[in-house]
């Protein structure tokens, strides 16, 4: 979801800025409203299906202790019935937020506070001063990029943070083998990936040397 990406590193308010590319995200948001309701009564559909041919399969085979049976056979439906239900969730809170959001300017800015982020389907931005954050990966595949921001323990409820607690983002952060926990920020590029030895300047000259891309 970039444009360009531009570096302001002399001057009063220095940035590194990657800009984004308005109809690139409006494509994406069309998208997703007519796919996801097509996942989410799917998986609604299947778990009635499957509670019915479980419940006739017990019942025409006679088993003794049918409702135990059932109960054995049937632990599938409520996971796929709890599944549809967040899935139907997530399409009313990002209906709701991109009713009065506007599409971010850019994706990414990176100051002497920190870093800030901008999540297209959250309502507020990410903001992470220095001290929660510990270092940033790079993963570009084709045009699809993604910048994994490895979180300091606490960060969640460090001074400064904001954002991180909101659902949208939660869903976004994954804590990997190493008990590091990393908030995927995706960044779709319609002309180039988003640069390795840019984003390593920045973060290295805006943090004083702390946080490097790994």
């Amino acid at each position: 979801m970039i444009e360009t990406v531009v570096m302001h590193m002399d001057g009063a308010g220095q940035e590194y800025v990657v800009k984004t590319d308005p109809g690139t995200v409006a494509r994406m948001r069309a998208s997703l409203l007519r796919t996801m309701p097509w996942s989410a009564w799917g998986t609604a559909i299947i778990s009635v299906l499957l509670g019915a041919a479980i419940a006739a399969m017990v019942f025409a085979l006679d088993l003794g202790g049918t409702e135990l049976w059932f109960l054995l056979f049937a632990w599938p439906v409520p996971v796929y019935l709890y599944d549809s239900k967040r899935q139907f969730t997530v399409i009313r809170r990002l209906k709701q937020t991109w009713a009065v959001k506007e599409i971010s300017p850019v994706a990414m800015r990176v100051t002497d506070e920190g870093l800030w982020c901008a999540i297209d389907a959250a309502p507020e931005d990410v903001f992470l001063p220095w001290a929660a954050v510990t270092n940033v990966q790079v993963k570009v595949r084709g045009r699809i990029s993604a910048l994994l921001v490895a979180l300091a323990p606490g960060a969640t409820t460090a001074p400064g943070v904001s954002g991180l607690d909101q659902p949208e983002v939660r869903r976004r952060t994954r804590r990997n083998w190493k008990g590091v926990s990393r908030l995927r920020v995706p960044v779709f590029s319609p002309r180039q990936p988003v640069s390795e030895s840019e984003i390593d300047q920045a973060l290295g000259h805006f943090s004083g040397g702390r946080v490097r891309v790994r």
